[in-house]
């Protein structure tokens, strides 16, 4: 859940499953600041021919893609983490139908790293995805960008774009800072969030830049 905090570094990641209305802005973004991401992508994002210009442009600018779960499934009840949803059978069909999109598209097949949808899994998981030869990961504590994808009528569920940039740049100031930090962003929220964040991307970046902060590929800060 993060780097060498000792490291001025971090990694904007990026996820996506049915949602991508800011997908080529996102691009477009970090191509002009000159910085990579790392997205992932479930199975259904990538079969769906409504994001293929999204997935070229991904491939196109050789950002690190890697799986989200092939259908975006609930690994774990909300109300207790520790109570699975699938079986261990349904989980590794699941993921390995995820690689195995991204393989047909050409992409790296020796990523071993993966955000487990909805970002909400266990010690299980864990574990089923290292004999699998992969590693969950998850985007760094402290920060609130995850909730970009909540809208006014979820009620007090609901961040601003505002309280959102609020609480990255109290962070920047406590120790250690940003430093190691992945931070999660969604490409795509639901049409009733007006107030999308991703477009605050590129002045975020500018931002850190000044602070001296280095941007680097989900790899390089877990190396």
């Amino acid at each position: 859940m993060r780097g060498d905090s000792s490291q001025k570094q971090l990694a904007l990641v990026f996820t996506g499953h049915d949602l991508a209305d800011g997908g080529l802005t996102v691009l477009k973004i970090l191509k002009e600041k000159d910085v990579k991401g790392s997205f992932f992508l479930t199975g259904d994002f990538l079969r769906a021919s409504k994001f293929h210009s999204v997935v070229k442009e991904i491939k196109s600018n050789k950002h690190y893609l890697s799986a989200h779960s092939d259908k975006h499934l609930l690994f774990s009840d909300w109300g207790n983490r520790q109570g699975l949803l699938v079986t261990k059978d349904s989980f590794i069909q699941d993921l390995e139908m995820n690689f195995r999109e991204l393989e047909k598209l050409g992409f790296q097949t020796d990523n071993k790293y993966f955000i487990p949808s909805y970002e909400w899994y266990n010690q299980e998981i864990v574990t089923w995805s290292e004999e699998m030869g992969y590693v969950p990961i998850n985007y760094t504590p402290g920060l609130r960008t995850a909730a970009d994808y909540s809208y006014p009528e979820m009620g007090k569920r609901y961040l601003s774009s505002d309280d959102i940039e609020k609480g990255l740049w109290e962070q920047n100031k406590k120790l250690n800072g940003l430093n190691g930090f992945i931070i999660l962003i969604h490409m795509g929220t639901d049409s009733r969030r007006k107030d999308k964040f991703y477009h605050r991307l590129g002045k975020i970046i500018d931002k850190l830049k000044k602070e001296e902060y280095q941007f680097v590929d989900i790899r390089e800060l877990l190396q």
